[in-house]
């Protein structure tokens, strides 16, 4: 690859499209890739941004990990690399033609593909090739459902469920997308107010259900498309 950052990103972006961002799915692996192809080790580039060297390990561990705007900035700067493909895995011009030719149009996403990006902020703002019109406004994205657990509500495998990521707070009987933290897996999940707290589940209670200790709601399903 060339030293121009937006060259690089550009072919980085073509590559990411006719491979479907299997080549590298989040944030921290994009980090990594960039580090290796210049040679910067990670004490180089904590020396290089001033991030310290506890951060810039858990930056490249820990995939869901939050990056600050700054410390994006620093990073993007000291790798030579355009900083919205850093984060998103598209170029600086794409965001910037999607935000002024798709206004309207949220990326589709599956389960799959949302369980190998931890990036969840990005996940409203990322090209997976896949788009739908809404007139919603928000951080929404689509997510097509591929099992039917939850059919009593009319999700079944095809079925795409808008998701208003914004929107965290369960209410009775509305379907979550939420993170199961002891299997670390996300998944669509019905709200059910307990006696004593929350509860979270599928149609069939033979499965059990799981109490909000055991879950992070990340959006809440406002639409459904079949």
């Amino acid at each position: 690859m060339s030293n121009d950052p937006l060259a690089n990103a550009q072919s980085l972006d073509l590559l990411q499209e006719s491979n479907q961002g299997g080549a590298m799915k989040n944030f921290s692996e994009r980090l990594r890739a960039r580090m290796a192809e210049l040679g910067v080790s990670p004490a180089e580039l904590s020396r290089k941004t001033g991030i310290s060297n506890g951060v810039i390990s858990r930056i490249l561990n820990d995939p869901g990990r939050e990056v600050r705007a700054s410390s994006l900035m620093s990073l993007a700067k000291a790798l030579r690399a355009d900083p919205v493909w850093l984060y998103l895995g598209r170029s600086s011009d794409s965001f910037i033609r999607a935000i002024e030719s798709e206004a309207g149009l949220v990326p589709v996403w599956t389960l799959p593909a949302i369980q190998a990006s931890h990036d969840i902020d990005s996940w409203p703002n990322t090209d997976t090739g896949r788009s739908l019109a809404t007139e919603r406004d928000g951080h929404i994205i689509a997510l097509e459902a591929d099992d039917d657990q939850l059919q009593n509500d009319g999700i079944r495998p095809g079925t795409i469920c808008l998701i208003d990521m914004a929107d965290h707070k369960p209410e009775h009987n509305s379907i979550m997308l939420a993170k199961v933290l002891k299997s670390n897996e996300y998944r669509l999940l019905r709200a059910i107010k307990g006696l004593d707290c929350w509860r979270y589940g599928v149609d069939d209670t033979r499965a059990g259900s799981l109490t909000e200790d055991d879950v992070i709601p990340l959006g809440k399903v406002v639409e459904k498309r079949h």
